[in-house]
Order: structure tokens, then sequence, then C-alpha cells
């Protein structure tokens, strides 16, 4: 009898003993379960993010931009439109246009995002049209969205912000997370005298990016009214490539493309110019970069450097000109743009005002100007190697 038990023990032992590592194997496999958990609970988020409520745009229409001058609320705009839905990203439609289903893949295409991100689509539009100015990512190596940017930065898992570049930013893909720290494209050769001189001072876009692709003069009031009238606004807008303008990031300090928006209200009551300019990311990046030539020196930096002022647009012979290559924004200048209003009857823009803007009153909070000391250094003459 007692052998009996002493066998029903060791047997009982021995089983338990057989179960650990079964229960650690079960563990192991539910980890994947509980991290897409977590994921489904970090995509309850989603509503709150930019992607969602277009805070980014209504933010900065309200304490800094447009807003302040014309009384029309955000949420009566058609901006407000561009907010994404799980839909916008995710859903299968048939031949009909009705959803009939949601797919992950859907979201992976970058048809999907070029929907919503026009500049974006017209940058690459430009690179297949002129080989030189062909990003190498997305056109050389017809990557996706998705594989820069991650899905914590499209559901904007990474907390509340009220514009995307505020404190830390909502990305977290950056040029160097792959040519540096994982190694994934060529590596940066930190030995090349551009290099050795600019790495630690100037962002990667800077050089390696020949253009920025710029929507200018939106004449935001006739949008406004269209979309009033008929539910949907007429843009009307110049499109302008072949210059770049030089921002600071004031996160890293270093020196990066800006671009620049000018919004035009015409009406009985209200008439406003608002020119704002902030960093961005061009989305044309070559594996040629910019000779030292392109920013020192240049004719753009002596004119800013003798009269503190740029004429950046204006009318020459009934046609829009406007000044090419690198355009440095430095504090203390100014800005002379000539803007444009949309003559419906004409059918076409017509000239509105000629503006000067202080560069400081247009630069948005995560961007700041090049000191006039940077300036200076540009002056200097330099050769390529």
């Amino acid at each position: 009898m007692v052998c009996r038990r002493v066998a029903f023990v060791v047997v009982t032992i021995l089983l338990l003993a057989s179960l650990v590592p079964l229960a650690h194997a079960i563990e192991e496999q539910l980890k994947p379960v509980e991290e897409e958990a977590r994921d489904w609970l970090g995509l309850m988020k989603f509503a709150e993010s930019l992607h969602a409520t277009t805070k980014g745009m209504k933010y900065w229409y309200e304490c800094c931009g447009m807003g302040k001058y014309v009384g029309v609320p955000y949420e009566a705009l058609f901006c407000k439109k561009c907010h994404a839905t799980c839909e916008s990203c995710h859903a299968v439609k048939d031949e009909n246009g009705n959803v009939v289903d949601f797919s992950i893949s859907v979201a992976k295409d970058r048809n999907t995002c070029l929907k919503c991100h026009g500049r974006q689509a017209k940058a690459i539009a430009l690179g297949q049209k002129n080989p030189e100015w062909a990003d190498v990512h997305l056109i050389g190596l017809g990557v996706n969205c998705v594989y820069c940017h991650s899905s914590k930065e499209v559901h904007g898992m990474h907390g509340k912000f009220n514009y995307m570049f505020e404190g830390k930013g909502v990305f977290e893909i950056s040029c160097e997370k792959c040519h540096i720290e994982k190694r994934i494209g060529p590596p940066v050769i930190k030995t090349i005298p551009e290099h050795e001189q600019h790495l630690d001072d100037i962002g990667c876009s800077a050089c390696h990016s020949p253009t920025t692709v710029t929507c200018y003069n939106c004449h935001l009031s006739y949008a406004y009214e269209t979309y009033k009238r008929q539910g949907k606004p007429v843009k009307k807008v110049i499109p302008i490539t072949g210059w770049m303008l030089l921002v600071k990031d004031k996160r890293t300090g270093k020196i990066v493309p800006g671009n620049i928006m000018v919004l035009v209200w015409t009406g009985k009551d209200v008439e406003a110019v608002r020119v704002d300019i902030a960093q961005m990311f061009p989305h044309i990046v070559t594996t040629k970069a910019r000779h030292c030539e392109d920013c020192h020196a240049t004719a753009n930096v002596k004119e800013l450097l003798e009269k503190r002022e740029l004429r950046l647009v204006w009318i020459e012979n009934g046609e829009v000109k406007h000044l090419n290559g690198i355009i440095p924004i430095v504090e203390g200048t100014k800005l002379v743009l000539q803007t444009f209003a949309w003559d419906p009857q004409a059918g076409k823009l017509k000239p509105y005002k000629a503006v000067t803007v202080n560069v400081d009153d247009t630069l948005i909070e995560n961007t700041a100007a090049l000191t006039w000391k940077e300036l200076e250094k540009l002056a200097k003459p330099q050769q390529s190697t």
C-alpha cells in the first residue's frame, strides 16, 4: 500500500514537472497575443490622433494663423474633412464603391496614402518626369510609406499632440535610423569632407533633396465659399518647385528644409494675407548631394546680406516668377511676396497684393530662423572637393 502511494506521488511529481516546459511554451505562445491585444488597445488612441482629428491644422489656424483675422471658426472650414477614419485607410471596396471588407494590405499600399497626401503625390510625379529629382526610396526602390512610417505614428500611439512637431514630435523615422543605427541602407561615410563639416549641424535632406514642392498662395476664402455652396472646395494654388527654404529645427538645432504657406482671404468685410514658414521633409531624396557652391556665396545669400530682404515671388511681363535655389530664412530679415486671388469670371488667378513680411513673424513654433552669423558663413565662398 505504501509502495503504491509512493509510486503515485512520484508519477504526480514527474507529470507536474513535465507540464512546466509546456506551460512555459504556452506562455511564450501567448506573448504575441498579449502584444497584439496591447496594440489593439493602442489603436483606441487613434480617435485622439492628429490623423483622425486634424488638430494640427485647427491648432495653428486658431492660435496663430488666418483664424485670428477672418472670424470664421475652424469647424466651418472644409479642412476638417481631411481627417482620417479606419475606412479611409483599410476599406476594401467593390466596383460600385461600397465597403465590403477591411484589410491591412490596403493600408500598406502607398496609393492609399497618396489619396490624401497630395504634396507627396506631386513629389513622386515630379521625380517620374525628371530622373534627377526621383526619390531614391519611393521611386528607386519602390517602397511604400509604411516602410518608414510606423503604425504608432499613423495611429497616434505616442500621446497627445497639438501638431506633429510639438515636443519630441510624432515621428519615429529618421535617416539615421536606417543608415547609421540599423545599417539597412548604405552606411553614412563620416570621413567625406562634407560630412565631417556638416553632419552634426545640417539635416541630411538639406543636401540630399534637390527641391521642395510648394503649393503657393491658397485663395482660402474662395475655397471656403465654394465649399459652402456645393459641399466641395475649389482650391486654386500655384505649384512651385526649384527652390528650397533653409530653416532650423528647434528640437535638434540642425538646419533643415523649410516650406512656405501663403493664405489669401478676400471679402467685403475682411481682407487678409497670412504667411507661415515651417520645417518639412521634401520626400525627394537623391544619392547625389548638393555642391558647396549651391549654398555658399550665392546671389540669394549676397542679396540678403546686403539688403536684409529677399523678393520671393513677383510678376514679370505678366508671368509669375520666383526665386530658385537655396533660400536662407534668416532672423531679422524680410520677404516680399506677390499674392493672387482667383477671378471666377476670368477663370484664372489675378495679382492681388504684394506683401512684405518679417521673417520672425512667419515661423511656426517648432521652426527657427538661421542666425546672422550663419548667413555670414554662407556668404564665404566654398568649393566642393
